[in-house]
């Protein structure tokens, strides 16, 4: 993607007002509208205009181009989840002065477990979804939420060894964990029909995905370790769980299977209906 769109960042780049490139695509996660596929947010200063949006379309992917305050950008990140939770999940194509960095420092949810965490959050979202689209037969759906996982699964693994992601991830990834690229080259090479394919990559990348379960799940546990039983609803406020957004639902079903989290049943003020509560395993 980074290539297709290289003219739009070259030339916001250009300009000595630009203090920063950021690429969000995940645009699903973050916002119910469907106007995007991927989206570049041009952070400049002194903008007369707090934000300025421009359409485009490159070889089919809908782009959207933002050009906003620096001002306006640094405000609204500071004290709106959604707007700290798309700082956290886009990718920086180029800043000035370390600019992305001193902004997250600034932030009272900052938190270097956090980008880990909400990457492996993803991934687990991915991964059951694709497992789910392919045990209902739907095979295309599932190849896709399948190199959607193995993507994420690769960016942890650069981010456990502190390398930053780039158009080389397959590159720098093979150098790391190789074995995840060779997971991925059998998804996308094999010429075993793709439903075969696809049930034996979904049982080997489940062995990856365990081995990064403990290092992934280390940033909710750490948080909610802080109290004792929490409702969902007090999860998914929490300051600094806020941005696991919609993958936080299954990612806590996921650490219930992996016993990291355990469920208690409290008494609710309906009659005979009990809400379910979360709490770290002890043992964990």
């Amino acid at each position: 993607m980074e290539e297709l769109i290289r003219p739009l960042v070259k030339h916001c780049a250009s300009q000595p007002t630009t203090v920063a490139v950021l690429l969000v695509d995940h645009i699903k996660e973050l916002t119910s509208e469907d106007l995007f596929d991927v989206i570049v947010y041009a952070v400049a200063a002194n903008q007369k205009n707090p934000e300025q949006c421009r359409h485009f379309y490159v070889k089919g992917v809908r782009v959207g181009l933002f050009i906003v305050d620096e001002g306006q950008f640094r405000n609204k990140i500071l004290s709106d989840s959604y707007s700290l939770q798309l700082l956290y999940r886009s990718k920086v194509l180029f800043e000035r002065d370390h600019y992305i960095d001193s902004v997250k420092k600034e932030t009272s949810n900052y938190d270097p477990k956090m980008k880990i965490g909400l990457e492996f959050a993803e991934l687990i979202q991915s991964y059951t979804m694709g497992k789910n689209m392919f045990e209902d037969g739907h095979f295309l759906n599932a190849y896709h939420l399948l190199v959607n996982s193995l993507h994420q699964l690769a960016r942890i693994a650069l981010i456990e060894k502190g390398i930053q992601e780039d158009s080389a991830l397959w590159m720098k990834v093979k150098n790391v964990e190789p074995e995840i690229l060779k997971i991925f080259e059998e998804l996308i090479k094999s010429e075993e029909p793709i439903e075969k394919r696809l049930e034996l990559i979904f049982l080997a990348s489940s062995f990856l995905i365990y081995s990064k379960t403990l290092k992934g799940s280390e940033h909710i546990l750490e948080v909610l370790s802080e109290g004792g039983m929490w409702s969902y609803e007090m999860i998914a406020q929490h300051p600094r769980i806020k941005l696991y957004g919609a993958s936080l639902g299954t990612f806590l079903e996921y650490l219930i299977e992996k016993e990291l989290i355990v469920t208690v049943q409290v008494e609710s003020v309906f009659t005979g209906i009990y809400e379910r509560y979360y709490q770290v395993e002890k043992n964990c």
